[in-house]
């Protein structure tokens, strides 16, 4: 299999450095040409375009951050792309993802809608989950290949969207958690409370979360290096709300962490880690000239 990537941001790089090292041979773009530099070797080669790309490989990789950006390369793709598959990793909505399953079908392309979840963490790690949508043929071929960048390989339907939908269901509870973890330290500081006992302990307790154990610790620190920033977390959180729209769902916590998310971007750098959520908590009850 001769893999293709387009989209080599934080995950991008990592993912591409994974699937190297398990003997693959790929053919890389990304706009930035410093992105490709350091990947490049006897199994690894640069394509000046999408197009030129497509015509050099069987499946191709794409992960980038918006809908737009997505649809263009698909197009770009299907310019010279006649055969293989298109795996979709970014993150768009449902809809969209049938946008461009509907696009690919017509030029007789597979396409598989397989967002991924675990941060540039995972990614360096090789430990992504990968939400999986398309036809069984599809994912038994495409598996080998999930298996060098991902521990946890969900096949969750056959149907193009559905794994945006349960992308959308982890970045609903993603946010809510984000923001709960925000709101729970700024009440354990207002009362007076030792930040790394009440760390300790809700981590050992049922209110603990994914998102709290990993957040909880860099609160403390005070340590916001951006790991995840917040305008994608407000773009996947935006996104799960749209979906619960479109479907008919309520998503009265989806809509609250969203527009935590939106005023955070509209205040603060919206590069800055996705935590920093926080800030608006510590600004609202004084908390913001004590660090």
């Amino acid at each position: 299999m001769t893999v293709g990537m387009i989209g080599l941001g934080a995950m991008g790089h990592s993912i591409a450095q994974n699937i190297l090292s398990h003997g693959h041979s790929m053919v890389l773009y990304d706009l930035r040409q410093e992105a490709v530099k350091d990947l490049l070797g006897p199994q690894a080669s640069a394509a000046s375009s999408p197009q030129e790309l497509a015509q050099k490989v069987d499946t191709v990789l794409v992960i980038v951050n918006t809908f737009a950006q997505c649809r263009d390369v698909v197009e770009a793709l299907l310019e010279t792309m006649d055969r293989g598959v298109i795996v979709n990793m970014s993150t768009i909505a449902m809809d969209e993802a049938k946008v461009l399953g509907e696009l690919a079908g017509r030029k007789g392309v597979d396409m598989m809608d397989c967002p991924v979840s675990g941060g540039t963490a995972g990614a360096k790690a090789g430990t992504l989950t990968v939400m999986a949508a398309g036809e069984d043929r599809l994912f038994q071929s495409c598996r080998p290949l999930f298996a060098s960048f991902a521990s946890n390989i969900v096949h969750v339907g056959q149907e193009i969207g559905q794994g945006q939908a349960v992308k959308a269901i982890n970045q609903l509870l993603v946010g809510v958690h984000m923001c709960a973890t925000a709101e729970a330290f700024t009440l354990a500081r207002k009362c007076g409370l030792d930040l790394q006992l009440v760390y300790d302990t809700i981590r050992a307790s049922a209110g603990s979360s994914r998102i709290f154990e990993n957040r909880g610790q860099f609160l403390i620190d005070r340590d916001f290096s951006t790991r995840s920033t917040l305008q994608i977390q407000l773009k996947d959180t935006d996104i799960a709300c749209r979906t619960a729209n479109q479907v008919g769902a309520p998503a009265w916590l989806c809509t609250t962490a969203r527009e935590l998310f939106k005023l955070s971007v509209a205040k603060f750098p919206p590069t800055d880690d996705s935590i920093e959520v926080v800030r608006l908590y510590e600004e609202l009850c004084g908390l913001a000239d004590q660090d």
